[in-house]
């Protein structure tokens, strides 16, 4: 090799290096000391939102079938594939999530666990597929990027979303719904200043938004992020139609399996817009929960009761917070102004290519479409249920719509301070609803339990139970369930019923033992038990309630020795509990 050519691979050596260290400085740029631990805190924060979140699945949720899941599984149980899983109940096609229900009842007995897996698994994925975009920003300070992180991490798993996040049969629908919108998301918003929108991204994505319509009703809204990033991202036409190409097919599909959804609709613009504003108010109510209402703030901790006159004046101007419309409305009113501001600002940008304010503009835009599609179809049910309004079951819809727009105040990197203030001070009162839900979470995980074991032993929800369960839902649920074998009646003690009891049966002592008469039941002398027991031999899930040698009703863990049951064709002061024999038993 030649002098000449030597220094020339040498040359061209140094200029790859140069600008390789030109690139890892733009990707990871040196940062002062305390701003290095001000990022990893941020993270921290946002990993901590998850690692709560993820717990709180894995422990408090439901194992039995809860409100609509007693209606979803006498459909699919009594109604013949395919039909059972293509069936739109109460306007909402929920495909997927019928698939995973259907394979849990006819493959694994009924076993909760899939679903609560496959929901967790969804959210995750959509907690992922944010943090790419995010973190792949690499023209914006990692300060900014971090910010933004936990802005998103609170929309999709703080515990104000717990009903969907902790209840399978909602997690799968709901989580489902957003994966599709963020992959959709992420293929057409622009990385770095260039864009990806090619025509064949703007159709994927749009069909991704097909699927989430079929998910759930919500998934429609996925064409209004959509269009959105167009406008600001400033798509071409042949864009545009494409979106609104898919956009009509889904209408005209979700007629078909929905027809009657779309029948009952009527137009009301003022009562529905009103509807919309006061429902995409929700998140601030969950947030600040304490404050405007004195029964929550009655249930803080002694150290805490200077908040209930705080409440109490809130009350007093505003009205209960269930019922008051002005207050609510202007927060929603609000919310889309600044959404909007914030849109046609995003299309005269210089930056119009940042990916991180444009995903929070199409999640914003998404809570809002959601919002519009509520107020359009749910407001004479939300006139006759007024309570409903601000049901945890819509949270975490509206939740995005205000993180969406938290997100694109963050991503400018401008008034860092004030932004660090804002996000830090929202992370902090975010805690206070992951306490409130968790406790909330945790009875009706318990109310669900109890419906659970009545219901096996012949006893229906009667209305003085705080939870979902409707006595039409679970008796018809029940009685599918019982003649497949699965579910809670797949249980081994629910086959012990009215049997003798098993040899070797243990007997515990109940500490104290609560019956209430059960009105709506199958037999005579039927009572809903309320039992504290010390620990069980064999630390079993379930113990069964006999009478003069005979199994007459169940019980079921809560907390601690706390059980909850029913039992039935026996007076309560005739009733023992007795634990199942397990190895250990029958070892000695």
């Amino acid at each position: 090799m030649s002098r000449v050519a030597a220094k020339g691979i040498l040359d061209r050596t140094t200029q790859l290096g140069d600008a390789w260290r030109d690139v890892d400085r733009r990707v990871k740029p040196k940062l002062p000391g305390e701003l290095v631990w001000t990022v990893r805190g941020l993270l921290a924060a946002a990993c901590a939102y998850v690692a709560v979140a993820v717990a709180a699945v894995v422990l408090v949720s439901p194992r039995v079938p809860f409100a609509d899941a007693w209606r979803h599984y006498a459909r699919l149980l009594d109604t013949p594939f395919p039909s059972s899983v293509l069936a739109a109940d109460n306007g909402h096609p929920e495909i997927f999530a019928n698939l995973v229900r259907y394979a849990s009842l006819h493959w694994l007995a009924g076993d909760e666990r899939l679903q609560i897996a496959a929901g967790l698994v969804l959210a995750l994925a959509t907690w992922g597929m944010m943090l790419r975009i995010v973190l792949r920003a690499n023209d914006l300070p990692a300060l900014t990027r971090a910010m933004a992180a936990l802005a998103l991490t609170l929309g999709v798993f703080w515990l104000g979303n717990a009903r969907a996040l902790l209840h399978d049969n909602e997690s799968l629908h709901v989580y489902s719904v957003l994966l599709c919108v963020v992959g959709a998301i992420a293929l057409v918003v622009d990385r770095n200043g260039r864009s990806f929108a090619s025509r064949s991204r703007v159709a994927m994505a749009s069909g991704l938004c097909f699927v989430a319509a079929f998910n759930f009703g919500s998934g429609i809204a996925g064409f209004a992020a959509l269009f959105v990033l167009l406008f600001v991202q400033r798509g071409a036409m042949r864009d545009y139609l494409v979106v609104a190409a898919g956009l009509v097919l889904a209408l005209l599909c979700y007629r078909g399996l929905a027809g009657g959804a779309f029948a009952a609709w009527s137009f009301r613009p003022w009562e529905q817009a009103g509807v919309a504003l006061r429902w995409l108010a929700a998140p601030l109510i969950f947030l600040f929960w304490p404050l405007v209402d004195p029964a929550a703030a009655a249930a803080l901790p002694h150290p805490f009761d200077g908040v209930g006159a705080i409440a109490r004046a809130w009350t007093a101007v505003c009205g209960d917070v269930h019922r008051s419309v002005v207050p609510q409305e202007l927060a929603g009113a609000a919310l889309i102004f600044m959404i909007v501001i914030a849109t046609l600002r995003r299309r005269r940008a210089d930056d119009a290519g940042n990916p991180i304010a444009n995903l929070g503009l199409a999640l914003a835009w998404f809570g809002v479409g959601v919002a519009g599609m509520v107020g359009l179809t749910r407001t004479s049910y939300f006139a006759e249920n007024p309570l409903q309004l601000y049901a945890p079951r819509y949270l975490s819809w509206s939740t995005l719509a205000w993180a969406g727009l938290l997100t694109v105040f963050l991503a400018k990197p401008i008034r860092r301070q004030l932004q660090l203030v804002v996000i830090v001070a929202i992370g902090v009162l975010a805690l206070a609803a992951e306490g409130g839900m968790l406790v909330i979470m945790q009875h009706e995980r318990d109310t669900a339990n109890a419906d659970a074991v009545s219901a096996v032993v012949g006893i229906w929800p009667d209305g003085r139970s705080p939870g979902e369960n409707t006595r039409d839902d679970v008796s018809a649920g029940a009685a599918a369930l019982r003649r497949a074998g699965t579910g809670p009646f797949a249980w081994p003690e629910a086959a012990m019923l009215g049997q003798a009891l098993p040899v070797g049966a243990y007997r515990l002592d109940a500490a104290k033992l609560e019956a209430e008469p059960a009105e709506l039941a199958a037999q005579p002398l039927s009572f809903r038990l309320q039992v504290e027991i010390v620990e069980g031999r064999c630390g079993r899930e379930r113990l069964l309630v006999a009478s003069e040698g005979r199994v007459v009703g169940l019980l079921i863990r809560d907390d601690g020795n706390q059980w909850h049951g029913a039992a039935i064709g026996a007076q309560p002061d005739a009733l023992d509990v007795f634990e199942v024999p397990c190895a250990r038993d029958q070892a000695l």
